[in-house]
């Protein structure tokens, strides 16, 4: 059985490759050529596969990760939503056109540094969260089609602490053991996304002044200096001066308006999710538990299938904001991802 391994560069990939190899698997390295700020870690990746002694290819996927990712990422902002571009990667890239890469250049599989844990039995996936609940990453992977996930493997998910990765990495002689985890975007370059967004639109006109309202009242406290610099759920840099906390409740392209309120404004027990995603089968409506972010702890809800995604409805209010754009993971009791959907902007929550 042959493996391909996605390498980006990092310690994690890196380990999974030395570690399928130390195996006894046949085994070569790809890694996306997704845009210019990832040649350095083209070049890692190189340089572990050429210490172990496989193949490296790379595919290039600047047009459709352009399209499927970055487009996206600054539409998202520009319609009063907050993307997570790390999901969409998953979905739409990483474990579509980078598996089918793989497969076509004659691998049975493919292997990925994600902490996650997986049992695969035919065309059914089994998708668990990893042993190392601070690096888990099922939530991030819970857009990802069940029939592209039952030829993925995660050798690191029972590993329990990041530091024996590295270690492994070091007893390797991989010389990427101590390389800093990413924290940021990969295309946001130092971690500014305001300067990326006004570079994509400066052709769109967005970035001009509009008021800022107080919900309910209507009253205007001050102005923005352009709707894609707010998220809702903001809180700091928001702008104006009141006698409690504000945070930013809603975004309206529309009116170029932002709309300001109390963290209670933000709190919900009923939302609708879009472009939902099924791992596991499921009923048309489910108890569940639900994740509104890759930190959060998990709530239990009530899920209903519809026409257009699913209904989420939490047993309580939610602790944090229900942010559009953002992904919304479910998990039954045995914290098996059984899908996942992107939070709605589309309805009205409640």
């Amino acid at each position: 059985m042959v493996i391909a391994v996605a390498m980006s560069g990092g310690v994690d990939s890196s380990t999974t490759a030395a570690l399928l190899k130390s195996q006894g698997h046949e085994i070569f390295g790809i890694t996306m050529d997704n845009h210019a700020d990832w040649v350095s870690d083209i070049e890692n990746a190189r340089q572990v596969c050429d210490i172990l002694g496989i193949k490296h290819y790379v595919m290039s996927a600047r047009d459709e990760y352009k399209r499927c990712v970055m487009d996206v990422f600054a539409e998202y902002y520009a319609n009063g939503m907050t993307p997570n571009p790390c999901a969409l990667c998953n979905r739409d890239i990483k474990m579509n056109l980078l598996l089918k890469f793989a497969l076509a250049h004659g691998a049975d599989l493919m292997a990925t540094g994600h902490y996650i844990r997986m049992n695969v039995d035919g065309d059914n996936v089994e998708m668990l969260e990893a042993a190392n609940a601070h690096k888990d990453q099922s939530y991030f992977l819970s857009l990802v089609d069940r029939n592209n996930l039952k030829y993925v493997r995660f050798p690191l998910g029972e590993i329990e602490d990041k530091s024996i990765t590295r270690k492994m990495a070091v007893e390797f002689g991989l010389p990427n053991f101590d390389k800093k985890d990413s924290q940021d975007i990969c295309f946001i370059k130092h971690g500014n996304y305001k300067d990326f967004l006004h570079e994509f639109y400066s052709n769109m006109n967005l970035s001009v002044p509009g008021d800022i309202v107080l919900a309910g009242t209507k009253q205007i406290l001050g102005k923005h200096n352009g709707i894609e610099n707010y998220t809702i759920g903001q809180r700091r840099g928001v702008g104006v001066a009141y006698n409690e906390p504000l945070y930013v409740v809603d975004v309206e392209r529309s009116n170029n308006q932002i709309t300001v309120g109390s963290l209670e404004e933000l709190r919900r027990n009923k939302f609708d999710l879009f472009a939902t995603n099924w791992i596991m089968d499921c009923p048309d409506k489910f108890e569940a538990k639900v994740k509104l972010r890759s930190s959060a702890a998990k709530t239990s809800a009530t899920v209903t299938k519809t026409a257009t995604g699913a209904t989420i409805e939490l047993l309580e209010m939610s602790k944090t904001p229900v942010t559009p754009g953002q992904i919304c993971a479910i998990y039954n009791e045995n914290n098996a991802v059984i899908g996942g959907g992107i939070i709605s902007k589309s309805t009205k929550l409640s």
